[in-house]
């Protein structure tokens, strides 16, 4: 039996509304709560037909999937903050592609572990002028997580999520933060070196196979997961 159970919606209000998530060139557009409800539902459905195929290109079409549903260029300019303003246009580049490659690598380095999910959605609302909260619940053999995608409308009307809060933490404001310490510490050009670092080793674990034993992780717990596994891992229900 499926639980919808609430999520703490004015804890997760107060730390998204908080974002100013938003590039003055992009264009304006209404988001519509009907339509953001069906766009993540749409998603949850197509990454489940995905990982049920049992095809040996799933890896990839999960992550197409990935780039399409995510606004990882909005992302990426996000959590490099005021930096952003500061870098060069080629270390912008080099952060966009680096960073991109980053999370795509972490949404998809447990697609062998894997299972089945339920999506349910518990209910939307409008947060700013442009924005849309879906909050939904997630069931599966490792417990219930509720997931709250922040979604937008391009000027084009393409829907993508540009945040997702899991227990009431931010995790672009959480990578945001992260980052900004690396750069206060390190300069951009550090940060870019700790971004190659971490591809480097994402490059070398995936020359291993999982293992059979290994623990199973929640989908859309690992869609969402922060690069930074150390310090919000535990939030993604990975039992």
């Amino acid at each position: 039996m499926i639980h919808t159970k609430a999520f703490a919606f004015l804890a997760i209000s107060a730390m998204v509304l908080g974002l100013n998530i938003g590039i003055a060139a992009e264009g304006r557009a209404q988001t519509s709560p009907q339509e953001a409800t069906r766009f993540v539902e749409n998603l949850g459905s197509q990454a489940a037909v995905v990982l049920a195929s049992g095809k040996a290109d799933r890896r990839s079409a999960l992550r197409t999937l990935i780039r399409d549903s995510f606004n990882l260029e909005l992302t990426s300019q996000f959590v490099l903050g005021k930096f952003w303003n500061e870098a060069t246009p080629v270390q912008r580049a080099e952060f966009q592609d680096l960073f991109t490659e980053y999370l795509l690598n972490n949404y998809i380095r447990h697609i062998g572990n894997f299972k089945a999910e339920t999506l349910v959605i518990v209910g939307s609302n409008v947060v700013g002028d442009r924005d849309v909260l879906v909050e939904t619940s997630v069931e599966s053999a490792e417990g219930l997580t509720n997931p709250v995608w922040r979604v937008r409308a391009s000027a084009a009307g393409q829907y993508r999520i540009i945040d997702v809060s899991v227990d009431g933490v931010s995790l672009a404001l959480t990578q945001r933060r992260e980052f900004a310490s690396v750069v206060n510490r390190r300069g951009l050009d550090g940060l870019l070196n700790m971004l190659r670092e971490k591809l480097a080793a994402q490059a070398k674990a995936a020359e291993w196979a999982p293992r059979k034993d290994a623990s199973h992780y929640s989908l859309l717990a690992s869609v969402l997961a922060s690069p930074n596994a150390n310090k919000i891992g535990i939030l993604l229900a990975v039992k």
